[in-house]
């Protein structure tokens, strides 16, 4: 008889943090995460059902404590369990790698998004860095995080380590 022993790793496997000139990259523990898409016409009584647990349902292009815009009819909350309610609901916990980029982080963005990434803290945007679909947050003036796809955290280290190095050499 065959034993396997599975062991848990992290997206970036113990590569982080790192410095890079003015750059810091710093994984972040993303936690219990829940996909919610309301039902047709549902998205009040999920906006209901959310607020009974403290969450509140967050506009366009922005996030709140515990949940963020994830796209049309689509949010992502943050929390150990979600309330019933009519909606698609999925559990999103370990299928996303998220990197918090301190310090000269729009000027490494710049070279990776295509996105005016001049905004108020907790704006966030769903667009490319590289080629990889990501959600970007701004969380305040010198910090965003990425967020990008578990089985893309290696690329997204190596082009936001690419990026920063660049940054750095300019001095």
């Amino acid at each position: 008889m065959c034993v396997v022993k599975l062991t848990s790793k992290l997206p970036f496997d113990g590569a982080l943090p790192c410095d890079i000139g003015p750059v810091s990259l710093v994984e972040v523990g993303i936690g219990p995460m829940w996909s919610v898409a309301p039902f047709a016409g549902r998205q009040a009584d999920c906006v209901t059902a959310l607020s009974k647990i403290g969450v509140i349902w967050p506009d366009v292009g922005r996030c709140t404590l515990l949940s963020t815009w994830f796209g049309l009819d689509q949010i992502m909350v943050f929390g150990s369990t979600v309330p019933d309610m009519p909606a698609a609901v999925t559990d999103q916990s370990d299928a996303w790698a998220c990197i918090a980029i301190k310090g000269a982080a729009i000027d490494v963005l710049a070279r990776l998004a295509p996105v005016d990434l001049r905004a108020t803290d907790d704006t966030v945007w769903r667009t490319q860095v590289g080629h990889m679909p990501a959600h970007i947050t701004r969380v305040s003036a010198d910090v965003y995080e990425v967020m990008v796809m578990r089985s893309m955290a290696q690329t997204l280290l190596h082009d936001l380590t690419r990026a920063a190095t660049g940054i750095a050499a300019r001095g």
